[in-house]
Formats: C-alpha cells, structure tokens, sequence
C-alpha cells in the first residue's frame, strides 16, 4: 500500500507540472564510526525493484588508504532510501585486527552492485591477498590450466612455483592438488585452509605485527597461510535472492575473464547494468585493465545466464585526447546504443560506444559538454521520466579541472543523433568531491552518495521537476562563481582546439 500512495503521489505532481515528490528528512548510511569504521570510501548505491535503496563502500576502519591496506566491504539497506538503514558486513579479512591499518593486510576494494531481472542482487569487488595492491600485482590470471580447464593457483608458505591448485568444489570442499596428487589440504567456499578435514588457524595480528592473542583461520588470501594465492587482483562475486539480507558464497572470476597478459583487472565500483540482448537479459560490470606500461583501458563482462558464467569484452581503444579510460559507468540510450562514460586523464568525461550489448565499443572521445576533474570516477544513470519528451541521463562528479573539487549532478536530454543537451546542472559542494554514486528513487527523486572529505561519504536527495532542474529536498543549490580563471579559460581555449584537431584527423 505504501508503494501504491508513493507511485500515485508521484504520477499526480508530475501531470500537475510540478517537482517530484518531496521527501522527508534523510540520513547518510556511512556516518563516521558506524560499525565501529571512521573512514568510508568508494560508494555505490542501488534502487532495488521492490523499491528499497543499497549502498555498499569500503570499510578502511581507521585510514584512508587503498589496497594493501585492511579494508573489507560493507552493505546497508534502507526500506526507503530515507534512513533505518540496516547492515552487513559482506567481504571481510580479518588477518589483521578491524580498526587497525597495514599494507601487510589482505584486502577487499572497489564494489559495484546489479539486480537482474529475477530479483537477485550481486555485488562484484576485487580480492587481494597479504600485503598487495594496484601497484604491486604481477603479470597473470592467478590460475594454472589442467586438461583445458582452468584452477586457481597457490604456492606453499615461502615458496614461488604455483604449481598447485583447487581443484573442483564437492559438498562445500575443494581439495588441493600438486603434482595430479592431493596434498591432504582443502578450502572451504569462504576459501579457508583445511589440513586432512580440519581447520587451520593462524594469530591475528595489529598494525605493529604482534598478535592480538586471537585466533583466527587461515585463508589463501594471507601470506603467513599454509598455502597462498598469485599477487594478482581476483575478481570476488557474491550474489543474494532476498535483496542483501544473506549472501551467497563468493565466486572467483579470474579463470573466466582473466588474461595471463594482465598486470590489473579490477572492478569499477558503483553500478552494473541489465540489458536486452537477441530477447535475452545480460547482466553487464564494468571492468578495467592495464599492460606493462600501465596503460589503463576499460571494457566489460558479462553474462548471458543469469550469472552462472562471465564472458569478457573487448577494450576500449583509447584516443590521444583521452588518454586512457578505468573506472566506468554505462547507461542504455533510447536506439538501443550503450555509452560507458570513463574516468580518464582529460579534463572531460570520455565516452564511447557499443551497439552489440557491451562487447566491442567504438574508440573513446571527449565528451565537450561534460567537463570537469580529470582522473577521478563518474557516475551516470539512466532516468524514467522523459523531458521535453526525450529521454533523459544524470550525471555526477567534479566540475573544477584543478583537482577533485566542486562536486556537479547534471541532467541531460537526448538527442535522436545520440548527442546531449545539458538541461540543468545543480551544485553539490564547493570544495573536496571525488568518488560518487546515483540513483533514482521509487518516488522520482534522485539519491546521491558522495565522498565530501578525504575518507567520508556523505548522502543528498534532489527532487527532479519537469523542466530538468534539480532541487534538494533539505537544503539549496550552492552559488559558484561562474566566472574562470584566466588559466581555466586558456585551457578550455586550447582544449576546443584540440576537439577539432581529433575530429579531423579521428585519432
């Protein structure tokens, strides 16, 4: 009943020409200290179909830091969006102490969230083991291929050979193998470290390598492990049918969509989008590598049933102007057309395109109208209402090209030839503004997670009126000064110069 009153109210205001409906006063869901946790970063949040509000974040307890570092992720639901917001802790190392910071820690970074069309919620992230990070990985999947058939790969505590592997799950146990032997060892689906049935322990530790006195289970992710997994990133999906109250154990995606020539795949964090391809649903995350020379290029996986398997997509090439494309978001244009708007090294937002349900995109370019902080994630979403009777997109992020700053949600129509007019551009913040997330709530508001600070997320919701103008329902539309610096104009000036020069020459 609730939902019908919400829906109702809804359709009322907008055939009256007025806003959306108004919410009440709202709370964010990653408060400083809640769970114990004072620094939150990387947000995403997520409108389910029963019309209930997900976010999921780091949890980095008491720095600020990515990976190595001790960060797990968090979960919080809310019946509304507005608050009561309810919370699991749904990947969590604890070979280290929750509140204590080392980059000897193992580690989970970087959620995205998708709902397919059944109802079942997923949550992609990136699991590293002990001590590693972007900026260490090596060069490989993390597994090794027997009979055609790819296992994950471990090596012995102090050794460096990988030649042995979990081998197939069977009743919630896979054994370990080495040499087409089993080794007595086994894991659990959680991944933890079992010697002929039991179950191994190690000392927990704190941020000054001394044990904490707790005993904990070993896991193939810790280096002090019986055995360990490849110093590589491993793509970690847990999905769940009751809208994030349980989980489902993870799945490891690296033998799907990992390629021995990766130093770096990992997940976009934010959202992952469903789509109708050849009739058929396909449930699609953003994902990003990079090369020897680190040059970061973004492309897709996805699945064609329902989840149970990944395939993965083509890079994007990227063009001079751009640089290189990473964390990206895809929203569905009316034609059909999928855009992925990447963080890349301009000071404008890349874009390009797929007309193949996100296997091969177009090369990536400038998007002129976009503008703002180079280097830093956007988010973007596709919106129901129509204005001026066209569809409609809203995005977030930066807007200052002199770092992560002055934080922008902006609305744009589009066009038949797939081009945007901007309609409105509503003023978060003046100051810090870097990671962020969209949603569009079951009334026809727009909810909003942003970092605000270093290591804080902060929560806003806008009502959307028919013209295509934002308004927050608690607060005002923060005045920038809309004059540029000279520097500022001197760039756009020389920016504009170089849009010729690519469109002429299509590099």
């Amino acid at each position: 009943m609730k939902r019908i009153m919400a829906l109702a109210l809804s359709a009322a205001m907008l055939f009256s020409g007025t806003a959306y409906a108004a919410a009440a006063a709202y709370n964010t869901p990653f408060e400083r200290n809640t769970l114990g946790c004072s620094e939150y970063r990387i947000p995403a949040l997520l409108t389910l179909k029963d019309g209930s509000v997900c976010a999921s974040a780091d949890m980095r307890w008491s720095h600020g830091k990515d990976s190595p570092q001790n960060i797990d992720t968090v979960f919080a639901k809310s019946s509304d969006g507005l608050g009561d917001w309810k919370y699991t802790v749904v990947n969590r190392f604890d070979d280290y102490a929750d509140g204590e910071s080392s980059a000897n820690s193992a580690s989970f970074i970087d959620s995205a969230l998708l709902q397919s069309n059944n109802g079942t919620l997923f949550m992609l992230t990136e699991a590293y083991m002990s001590g590693i990070g972007i900026m260490n990985t090596k060069k490989g999947s993390g597994c090794i291929e027997i009979n055609g058939k790819k296992y994950i790969s471990l090596t012995e505590k102090g050794k460096a050979d990988y030649t042995s592997y979990i081998s197939d799950f069977e009743n919630g146990f896979a054994p370990v193998i080495k040499n087409g032997k089993a080794t007595g060892y086994s894991v659990d689906e959680e991944y933890r470290l079992y010697k002929n049935g039991v179950l191994l322990t190690m000392p927990q530790l704190d941020r000054n390598e001394k044990p904490t006195g707790k005993k904990i289970a070993q896991s193939v992710f810790y280096s002090e492990a019986d055995y360990h997994v490849f110093e590589t990133p491993f793509l970690w999906l847990r999905s769940s049918t009751d809208g994030g109250e349980t989980w489902s154990s993870p799945v490891i995606l690296n033998s799907q969509v990992t390629s021995e020539n990766d130093y770096f795949l990992g997940a976009c964090p934010g959202r992952g989008i469903s789509v109708t391809v050849n009739g058929k649903e396909r449930l699609i995350f953003t994902v990003y590598h990079s090369n020897a020379g680190g040059d970061e290029k973004a492309m897709t996986i996805y699945s064609d049933d329902g989840g149970i398997t990944w395939n993965r997509g083509e890079e994007v090439k990227n063009s001079v102007f751009t640089g290189k494309t990473s964390e990206s978001q895809i929203v569905k244009l009316p034609d059909g057309t999928l855009r992925m708007f990447s963080r890349n090294s301009s000071n404008y937002t890349a874009s390009c395109d797929s007309t193949d349900g996100g296997v091969t995109f177009s090369k990536s370019f400038a998007e002129q109208n976009m503008y703002g902080t180079k280097n830093c994630m956007v988010s973007f979403i596709n919106c129901s209402r129509k204005i001026n009777g066209k569809d409609v997109i809203i995005s977030s992020s930066g807007s200052s090209p002199e770092g992560r700053a002055n934080g922008a949600v902006r609305v744009f129509e589009i066009n038949e030839d797939n081009s945007f007019n901007m309609l409105s551009e509503y003023h978060v913040n003046r100051g810090f503004y870097a990671y962020s997330c969209l949603t569009e709530l079951e009334n026809g508001n727009i909810a909003l997670l942003y970092e605000d600070e270093a290591s804080h997320i902060n929560y806003m919701i806008l009502s959307l009126d028919e013209t295509g103008r934002l308004s927050e329902i608690n607060g005002h539309n923060i005045e920038f000064d809309e004059e540029e610096s000279f520097t500022q104009k001197v760039k756009r000036f020389f920016d504009k110069i170089w849009f010729l020069i690519e469109n002429i020459i299509n590099v």
